[in-house]
């Protein structure tokens, strides 16, 4: 656990994915002041959706990171020499995966809930903070249920480049091409998780009840990461 934490604090890209995420955060804030829309909905949809959008990619690529980062680096030997229980390295990637993505996207809606706010106030426009804190922090949970998809996908892939390329168009691509087939759009990842997000936010339409939008999340998850995971376990590793 100590190994991937250090990893995540000393490497480039965990930083600059931060930096990017709290750039785009600021940006964002920044920009309502300056521009100055009269509309509330602009300051709790349109700055939101971007952060939204940039948080779910910049996590995909950080969860593949994280999962072929000793594959890319040549060092898989060497960790798996300090410990030899493979399940136990995968579990520390995973649990160091999720806890990062937790707060970088918390830091990351929190500043820019924060500057909307002033924003609002500075440009004399009145808006719901209830929805506002909703909105952001609705998100959460899909982008972290992003960055598990690209765990699995590097895990299985091996490759970083391999990785993001497949997560991405799995995510964004494919789900699009399946929902030409009658109903089959019903069951991609991309309907599923954007119940999720719409019924923990309060925005937009959904298809299915939250409870089965979260199965459904969660269901993909697992169908990305185990096959990599069993494939870990049981190859011999050099």
């Amino acid at each position: 656990m100590r190994a991937e934490i250090a990893k995540l604090r000393y490497l480039p890209l965990p930083r600059w994915t931060a930096v990017a995420v709290l750039a785009a955060a600021v940006i964002a804030g920044f920009a309502l002041i300056a521009f100055r829309p009269d509309s509330s909905s602009t300051y709790t949809e349109v700055p939101s959706t971007v952060l939204d959008s940039l948080n779910q990619i910049a996590l995909m690529v950080l969860g593949v990171w994280i999962a072929t980062l000793e594959f890319s680096s040549g060092t898989l030997q060497r960790t798996l020499t300090a410990e030899s229980r493979r399940t136990r390295v995968l579990t520390a990637k995973l649990v160091v995966l999720i806890v990062a993505a937790l707060i970088l996207l918390v830091v990351s809606v929190a500043t820019l809930g924060g500057l909307i706010h002033f924003a609002a106030i500075e440009n004399d426009v009145d808006i719901d903070k209830a929805h506002l804190v909703r909105t952001l922090f609705g998100t959460i949970p899909v982008s972290v249920a992003f960055a598990l998809i690209g765990f699995g996908f590097g895990l299985l892939l091996r490759s970083m480049g391999g990785g993001i390329t497949v997560a991405l168009a799995f995510t964004f691509v494919i789900s699009g091409v399946v929902s030409l087939a009658p109903h089959a759009a019903e069951y991609t990842v991309t309907q599923f998780s954007n119940d999720l997000s719409n019924h923990l936010t309060g925005n937009g339409e959904t298809v299915h009840g939250w409870t089965l939008a979260a199965i459904g999340t969660l269901g993909w998850c697992l169908i990305v990461i185990v096959p990599g995971w069993i494939k870990f376990l049981r190859d011999d590793l050099k």
